[in-house]
């Protein structure tokens, strides 16, 4: 696979300007060369790009036949005034016909993949922010007020008008509701314990106030597909007000609210995505069809979608998957997570009979299969250990990631000791950025064992009379590799190549198979060791998702670091300091435990926080920098094997404007679910080429 494009100056004042306070985005499919980019330094545009309003053309003649009925509006009436448009990557389609799906995660994977309820939307894999339902939005100069401009006249899939009370029913009585409250999400975060304050200024206009600078404001709301995964953002107010205890006192309290609300399992439940559900059994099938309110039109005034639905059948495995996709039952897929490379061959050989194309896209990988020790175990004494980074770097020195790339990985990707994603603007920016990448990359990449047998003789981890190395103080040493029973192939097929590697340098290795169920509570209170059968592949900014490298949650490589954040300002914060750390209820460290105080997380900690509130985004990318650089230092806290391997892509050859590699603008990011992929590639515009 070619290497990620390279980004200009040009190019990131460019982001910078569509995403940084102040600057107004008024635009309705406009290209990002048609804002007037200020210095990054600058607040607002010299000029701001006026709204292009495409006339409504066309629509499906299904729909058209209920107009003609009277069983729906004209088209004019179902659009706002001012629509979205969505330039499909190759023509203007054609309305008609039904796609066939197979997903993994039935119970989601198809809204998932859907842009709609999104204020704003990712473009270019992740180099630009656009309007999505949200027309227009600017910020004052220092980003602690935002205000966001909605489309007048959007309407939720019932035919209801959409309006910023929808946005104020989830933060006011699903957010901040006691009896309800889902938590305060990220990207609304409190800030110094204050939240910030959403006020509708008038249906149509949202004023977001923070107790101080919020930069990262724009891009946070662009993440994900809201209302699916990631946060909600807004929900259909007076259609959840009938499951709602506090407006229906039929009902006393919100597991119903919950579900009705809920729009990857319940037929009919309002939505602002392209298709809507209509049929769903768990674990079987859902059906999907058009929503005739969607907000998005072709640049022609078409409204999208050119498909009509869409049919989606569970797939429990890989060989069913297999089996649907050779037979023609899949239209498309990108959520292939069942398949490795080496299922290639076989659905190479089966293209014609299937009539679909095998497509690559990026992953946007920065580890590929990786590792991470748990720095904060309960054993003091593995502690001690899994925080040496002689130790880890010696771990990461003894993996021979070209056999994992050729056995594994068919000899794609890049072998890495482990980063984010490397099409991450971060490492992209410039020559310097690129350097500091390579740097992170190469840290430990090279396959090096007898460096390895020394960085541990030099701890002290020396071979004992059983031909396996020990402790420090001579006791046995068992690296004990935990990982979910239900971990799928790759993860698998990467094991029987790292085992081997590190018994080779002495280490007595244990694969610990665990229920998933028990997994995460156990991760989480420091009684597991060293895990895999996860990636990193977040961007493309590292401060939107940090938890790789911030420990701000409880499920990666420093879940007691990670739960002081996430108590911090709550009636936790303080409280059973009489405790261990591991018996508090949740296991956290305090801000004055010595196992917190003497690692380098508060530095990391310190670093994040100063960046958050940066307004310069360049800035902001240092102070990254010197976070990256700590784990260089302290850690590897993780370690990858090899990054942004492709990712297998199943399309009809009936179908067109699913984009090939080259025409996505950094050859795909499809693993970070914070650029959602299929979603970014908008397949509303997808379309059959003879119906």
């Amino acid at each position: 696979m070619s290497e990620t494009k390279k980004m200009d100056r040009r190019s990131f004042l460019r982001l910078s300007a569509l995403t940084a306070g102040g600057v107004i985005l008024a635009s309705c499919g406009k290209k990002e060369e048609e804002v007037v980019a200020p210095p990054v330094d600058e607040t607002q545009p010299e000029d701001v790009t006026e709204p292009e309003v495409v006339e409504a053309a066309g629509e499906s003649p299904v729909l058209a036949e209920k107009v003609a009925s009277g069983e729906l509006p004209p088209l004019a009436e179902r659009l706002p005034e001012v629509p979205l448009v969505l330039t499909p990557v190759n023509t203007i389609g054609k309305f008609g016909g039904r796609m066939k799906m197979a997903h993994w995660w039935h119970a989601g994977g198809m809204a998932a993949g859907m842009y709609g309820h999104s204020p704003l939307r990712w473009v270019d894999d992740g180099l630009g922010v656009e309007p999505g339902h949200v027309e227009s939005w600017s910020a004052n100069a220092d980003t602690s007020v935002w205000t966001f401009n909605f489309r007048k006249g959007l309407k939720w899939s019932d035919g209801s008008p959409c309006t910023t009370a929808d946005v104020l029913y989830w933060w006011e009585e699903m957010v901040l509701e006691p009896e309800h409250s889902t938590g305060v999400p990220s990207e609304l975060p409190a800030i110094g314990g204050v939240l910030p304050v959403l006020t509708a200024i008038d249906e149509y206009t949202l004023e977001i106030k923070f107790p101080a600078p919020s930069p990262l404001t724009a891009k946070r709301l662009a993440m994900w597909t809201n209302g699916t995964i990631g946060f909600r953002w807004i929900a259909p107010a007076e259609y959840a007000k009938q499951f709602n205890p506090k407006f229906n006192s039929e009902y006393t309290d919100y597991v119903d609210h919950d579900i009705m609300i809920n729009q990857q399992i319940t037929p009919g439940c309002p939505c602002l995505t392209a298709w809507m559900m209509t049929a769903f059994t768990e674990g079987e099938f859902s059906t999907w069809e058009r929503n005739p309110y969607y907000y998005c039109v072709d640049p022609a005034g078409n409204q999208l979608p050119y498909v009509d639905g869409v049919d989606v059948q569970a797939s429990p495995d890989a060989q069913f998957f297999l089996l649907q996709v050779m037979q023609g039952s899949v239209s498309w897929e990108v959520y292939t997570y069942q398949l490795t490379l080496g299922d290639v061959s076989t659905l190479l050989e089966g293209q014609e009979a299937g009539n679909y194309e095998v497509r690559f896209w990026d992953t946007g990988s920065g580890t590929g299969m990786m590792y991470f020790w748990n720095h904060d175990i309960a054993d003091p004494k593995r502690r001690e250990l899994y925080r040496n980074p002689k130790f880890k770097g010696a771990m990461s020195l003894a993996l021979n990631r070209a056999d994992i790339k050729r056995i594994v990985y068919y000899d794609t990707g890049t072998e890495t000791t482990g980063s984010m994603s490397p099409k991450a603007i971060e490492f992209n920016f410039n020559d310097e950025a690129r350097q500091h990448y390579e740097k992170f990359r190469t840290l430990y990449v090279d396959y090096d064992p007898e460096r390895a047998k020394e960085m541990l003789d030099e701890i002290g981890c020396t071979v004992g009379d059983n031909g396996f190395r020990t402790f420090p103080d001579g006791s046995e040493l068992i690296v004990r590799i935990d990982i979910a029973a239900d971990a799928a192939g790759e993860s698998i097929q990467v094991l029987e190549i790292a085992q081997k590697n590190w018994e080779d340098i002495g280490l007595q290795i244990v694969v610990n198979q665990i229920p998933p169920s028990d997994f995460g509570p156990s991760w989480r209170a420091g009684q597991l060791e060293f895990r895999t059968a996860w990636e990193v592949g977040d961007g493309p900014d590292h401060l939107l998702f940090p938890s790789w490298v911030v420990a701000d949650e409880s499920e990666r490589w420093a879940p007691l670091c990670g739960a002081l954040r996430l108590n911090a300002g709550t009636a936790n914060e303080g409280t059973q300091l009489d405790l261990s750390p591991w018996d508090r209820t949740p296991a956290r460290f305090d801000v004055n435990d010595p196992e917190y105080t003497e690692s380098a997380i508060p530095q990391i900690h310190a670093l994040y926080d100063q960046a958050i509130f940066e307004p310069d985004e360049i800035k902001r990318m240092e102070l990254v920098w010197q976070m990256n650089e700590i784990h260089m230092t302290e850690g590897p806290y993780f370690i990858g094997t090899v990054g942004n391997t492709p990712r297998i892509i199943i399309v009809s050859k009936d179908l067109e404007n699913v984009p090939t590699r080259d025409q996505l603008a950094l050859g795909g990011f499809c693993n970070p679910w914070i650029i959602p992929y299929p979603a970014i590639t908008n397949p509303e515009t997808y379309s059959f080429k003879n119906v």
